[in-house]
């Protein structure tokens, strides 16, 4: 005799019967159509974290009802979507991680398990969708100008919840050691402030949504190649177990990087840079710059590598943007 699915999940077949709803679910859940079709069935059941945000992205007409009946299962739902959040990354978020690890082409993985761990990371730090953003530094590489020390952070990937956008990658930003990236990254660890509003001894800088904010690098036996960030609209947000799971975040984002993308304690000084305001101007000229080299290459019959002309401009954007500062 097969089993009936439970109340809930008969309630999640009706949510689900749009092509439209099951995609735009899966993708705030950061998970599979097929896995809430299997949550739907009955097959599988959803973990913790993953049934909090469900509850959250489905219409607020579909919420009550599903909430009533997920009651008669998981009698501590209410508590559950009160509650802080869970320390522990969940195995199929490893799983997917590991599998775009050895399937992705090398060109593209870096850009592929970033975003996908920005993506989980606001599923986890923000299952109650208050507001948050996840920003991705990456150390800039040594800069002969400062003795082939890496001297600033680049943003590479960011991801956010409203008040953010939901895509951050356009909103570049070079920080150093006026941030609390910075200060990550020179001392090699978790760093928080828990409200960005109040004046501070350091001159940290905040967008206009951040309230609180917390940074882990990213390691690799010793070394380090860049930050994690992330950033609330609440105050007193980052308690222990979030900055226990930013951590875990981190370490799993050392996956994206290669070996060379990580330097030494020894090789990191990081300077002060103006700014996100201050850095406008110069930024924009980003575009127009890795056209000119481009247009330089072909008229000298010289083959472009995309990745690295892009590089050469980040270089000289970070180069004039240090010179504002009047770092030598």
């Amino acid at each position: 005799m097969v089993t009936p699915p439970p109340a809930w999940s008969t309630i999640l077949q009706d949510i689900l019967k749009t092509p439209a709803e099951r995609q735009r679910l899966a993708t705030a859940l950061n998970i599979t159509p097929m896995t809430l079709s299997r949550w739907a069935t009955g097959e599988s059941k959803p973990q913790k974290n993953h049934l909090i945000h469900l509850v959250h992205a489905v219409h607020p007409t579909q919420r009550s009802e599903l909430i009533a009946a997920l009651e008669a299962i998981y009698p501590d739902i209410q508590t559950w979507l009160k509650e802080d959040t869970s320390d522990q990354i969940p195995s199929d978020t490893y799983a997917q991680i590991l599998n775009l690890r050895t399937t992705i082409t090398e060109a593209l993985r870096f850009w592929r398990i970033s975003e996908a761990i920005a993506r989980q990371a606001l599923v986890l730090l923000d299952p109650l969708n208050q507001g948050m953003a996840i920003r991705l530094l990456r150390c800039m590489p040594p800069s002969p100008l400062y003795g082939n020390m890496v001297v600033s952070l680049r943003e590479h990937t960011g991801k956010g919840t409203p008040p953010w956008n939901a895509d951050l990658e356009q909103d570049v930003t070079f920080l150093g050691m006026e941030s609390l990236c910075g200060l990550a990254v020179g001392e090699r660890r978790t760093v928080s402030n828990n409200d960005l509003r109040l004046p501070h001894v350091e001159p940290y800088f905040r967008d206009k949504h951040e309230i609180s904010a917390a940074a882990h690098p990213i390691r690799l036996e010793g070394m380090v190649a860049g930050c994690l960030l992330a950033s609330s609209t609440q105050v007193d947000y980052f308690t222990q177990p979030r900055l226990t799971l930013l951590a875990a975040l981190s370490d799993l984002m050392a996956v994206a990087f290669d070996q060379q993308d990580f330097y030494l304690p020894s090789q990191i000084m990081l300077r002060r840079l103006p700014p996100p305001g201050e850095q406008r101007k110069l930024l924009a000229t980003f575009r127009q710059r890795v056209t000119a080299k481009f247009q330089r290459n072909t008229a000298r019959g010289k083959p472009s590598d995309n990745g690295q002309i892009e590089l050469e401009a980040w270089c000289e954007i970070e180069a004039e943007l240090l010179g504002l500062t009047g770092n030598r």
